[in-house]
């Protein structure tokens, strides 16, 4: 979506995510945190047992989604996750229209309680406003709960698997927002992201006539050596100027990465200089421009909360599977599952 739709729009939903509104929802992010790991076993699985519901039960209580109703949207919500990817079968198209239709059937719903029966949430809100027609508030509405929680998912598993790995859970608990932001750069949960160009263009010395599908592969800008030094490597320390990197203490350390399907990232809007180059050590997890992700500022709460308060619950968490399987998606990349024992403080 282009402007002016996209201006109408983003503007309605915005306010609902500037830094400050997030900030009013630290002490909630911090209670349910706490709540799930106290509430995790010896060994388990992390990915349903903490990653996932943290953001989902976030991201609906701003919605104003009924609690007893997280678990009858996943599947709907995977299926959205799914269907973003470039190359999709029959099978999944048809599954994705089915979910899809149910997703909006659901909402629909939702959305003539809350004009019944308003609440202090994003969805009452949302119900109020005149400009948005029914199409554009039920899509708005599916938008906001699946981007609002399924790459929160992969940020924190994809953390914590990157930071057991080399062994620095601990260093989680002391910088907190250097970790996520490395996270966000070395193993980002979007790997790609589609433009059709709307006029000629040239990229790279390469003809984009107007109309042309682009593919931009945030996984490997991230990792681009003219922009991050020794881009393979995990590194907290490099967003934070002045520390020396806590992982070279051991130069055995190696990129394990390379054995899952995927790469990194992150992002800031200030990324691109006026003179159209890349900022040094911006990454770009987040997008860029006016379609800069709106939750970053969330997002980024949400996974310095979480990996902060892991690492200070259990510094010296183990894998159980040394190759963690991985969710068959290409464009939101992120763990089905992460086995770990918790060997807690």
């Amino acid at each position: 979506m282009d402007p002016p739709d996209h201006t109408r729009l983003r503007g309605l939903v915005s306010r609902a995510f500037t830094p400050r509104m997030v900030e009013r929802l630290r002490p909630r992010v911090e209670a349910v945190t706490a709540g799930l790991i106290a509430a995790l076993p010896e060994e388990g699985d992390l990915v349903s047992g903490f990653a996932y519901p943290l953001p989902v039960r976030v991201i609906c209580e701003m919605l104003g989604v009924p609690p007893e109703d997280h678990e009858r949207f996943q599947g709907w919500s995977e299926t959205a996750a799914r269907s973003l990817d470039p190359m999709l079968t029959a099978e999944l198209i048809s599954e994705s229209g089915r979910s899809g239709r149910e997703f909006r059937d659901y909402f629909r719903d939702l959305l003539e309680l809350r004009r019944r029966q308003p609440g202090d949430d994003l969805l009452s809100a949302l119900t109020r406003v005149e400009e948005l027609t029914e199409g554009e508030l039920l899509a708005t509405c599916v938008l906001l709960l699946v981007a609002g929680h399924e790459t929160t998912v992969n940020l924190i598993a994809n953390g914590v698997l990157a930071l057991v790995r080399h062994g620095l859970l601990a260093y989680a608990a002391e910088r907190p927002r250097q970790v996520v932001e490395e996270v966000l750069r070395y193993d980002p949960p979007v790997q790609l992201t589609g433009r059709v160009a709307l006029r000629d263009a040239e990229l790279g010395g390469t003809p984009v006539p107007a109309g042309t599908a682009v593919v931009a592969l945030i996984g490997a800008a991230n990792r681009d050596p003219a922009v991050f030094p020794d881009p393979d490597h995990f590194d907290p320390g490099r967003s934070d100027p002045g520390r020396s990197d806590p992982t070279r203490s051991d130069p055995t350390r190696s990129d394990p990465t390379r054995s899952g399907p995927g790469r990194s990232g992150s992002g800031r809007s200030d990324a691109i200089r006026s003179d159209g180059a890349r900022e040094p050590g911006r990454h770009l997890a987040f997008g860029l421009g006016i379609h800069f992700c709106l939750g970053a500022t969330l997002a980024r709460m949400e996974g310095e909360i979480a990996l902060s308060a892991l690492a200070a619950a259990a510094p010296r968490m183990e894998l159980l599977d040394p190759a963690p399987p991985y969710k068959p998606n290409l464009v939101l990349r992120g763990l089905a599952r992460l086995p770990v024992r918790l060997n807690r403080q």
